[in-house]
């Protein structure tokens, strides 16, 4: 009778063990079906991430439970933290917003910035690509190797807060490499800082991941108009073979540890995640969702079409992974703090000449919104519409809103280059 009992019990329970997990993810599907996902971007409509997130979001519903449509929001500003601030406190906590988070958050917070979220209390869905940063040069420069900015001066754009990649990359280098880079800055975009390099107006830039390097800037380094000098990761890029790796240029063993607790971050490089307290069966589907995607061969292929580069991290790695570097001793992150600050007369502005084309008429929007291309005087002009203020007839609005035959006044550097504003009537 005992053995009879036994076997009942063993039997309830497996039957329990089967269809719990349907019934969950029943529930799931019942949730996401008809329903709108959100996924939120930290940056305007063009560069790596919006790329990821948009590759990322044609995919994922269809290895989500009940098949939602996905919306993109671009939601750029303060390199990440604006939108990182409003995932943790304003954003849906039912499984209906996730974002494409800067990488770079997790830094701000570990290094004591004052920031209105938590990262560890975010659920990390995965991470499409793992990071290797570059320091790159033009070839107007005098500098030929990361040993010349070693022993001189080297100029580079900088972008974004004082904390984005641009500068976090230069200031650590500088601290704990003995480099001797001067960061400029107020460029709006990497792009703008490109051009500055055509006109010899900087040396260089750093935080130029090799994602980037494969494809806005793959015809610059093809051609020789740019040349990496340094690969800032945890592992060399198989990609920029023979480029040295930051860690060999430490001043000293402390300052080696410290350089690799701050390229921590960049294991997990573009990474994805849900607010907290989103229902732990949606965040294990989203999770499974991202997974399946990750392996799911058009998601490949089509990433191989645009030259996105693949290297995933699951979702519950990253999380275990962001909860190690907390664990850090109080020590290196204090030393950490200190390389992550520039040092003093390595800082500059950039004097950016900003013109006003009037009544300037529309011709063509490309890319979702992401450049504009108008005439002013007869002649074309085309910028690009990276966290560009837009308002028409007195109302903010996307980029994406923008149609040609629109007459505006547009704010902006030149052609090629980036527009601050554009209204129009």
């Amino acid at each position: 009778m005992l053995g009879r009992i036994a076997l009942g019990g063993l039997a309830v329970a497996a039957t329990i063990g089967l269809t719990a997990p349907a019934s969950a993810q029943d529930a799931v599907a019942s949730f996401y079906k008809g329903r709108q996902l959100d996924l939120y971007i930290g940056t305007g409509p063009s560069g790596g991430y919006d790329s990821y997130a948009r590759l990322v979001g044609r995919h994922l519903p269809n290895h989500l439970p009940g098949n939602p449509n996905i919306v993109y929001r671009n939601m750029p500003g303060a390199s990440g933290i604006l939108l990182a601030g409003f995932m943790y406190n304003k954003a849906p906590r039912d499984g209906s917003a996730i974002a494409h988070l800067h990488n770079t958050i997790v830094v701000e917070q570990l290094l004591g910035q004052k920031v209105q979220f938590e990262s560890e209390k975010f659920f990390w869905l995965g991470s499409v690509n793992q990071l290797v940063s570059t320091c790159v040069v033009s070839d107007r420069s005098k500098i030929q190797s990361f040993a010349d900015v070693q022993k001189r001066e080297t100029t580079i754009g900088g972008t974004g807060s004082p904390s984005s990649s641009t500068s976090l990359v230069a200031n650590v280098l500088n601290t704990l490499a003995g480099a001797k880079f001067k960061i400029i800055r107020g460029y709006p975009s990497t792009i703008s800082v490109q051009l500055a390099m055509e006109r010899g107006e900087v040396d260089g830039l750093c935080g130029v991941g090799t994602d980037s390097l494969a494809t806005s800037s793959k015809e610059a380094l093809d051609s020789g108009r740019i040349k990496v000098i340094v690969q800032v990761g945890q592992d060399p890029d198989p990609m920029i073979p023979g480029v040295p790796e930051s860690v060999d240029f430490a001043v000293s063993p402390e300052a080696r540890e410290t350089m690799e607790f701050l390229i921590g971050r960049q294991y997990f490089s573009r990474p994805f995640a849900a607010p907290p307290e989103t229902p732990a069966a949606r965040v294990e589907a989203l999770r499974a969702a991202f997974d399946a995607t990750m392996k799911d061969p058009q998601f490949i292929a089509d990433a191989d079409k645009v030259r996105l580069p693949l290297s995933p991290v699951p979702g519950q790695v990253v999380q275990d992974y962001i909860h190690k570097l907390f664990l850090t001793p109080d020590r290196i992150k204090d030393l950490a703090n200190k390389a992550a600050e520039p040092k003093e007369g390595t800082v500059g502005e950039a004097k950016l000449a900003w013109q006003t084309s009037k009544g300037a008429s529309i011709e063509r929007v490309e890319k979702n919104g992401q450049a504009v291309v108008f005439k002013d005087g007869g002649k074309e002009i085309k910028v690009v519409t990276e966290d560009t203020k837009v308002a028409i007839s007195g109302t903010a609005a996307e980029t994406s809103a923008l149609k040609a035959g629109m007459t505006c006044d547009i704010v902006h550097l030149g052609n090629g280059d980036a527009a601050r504003e554009i209204t129009c009537r």
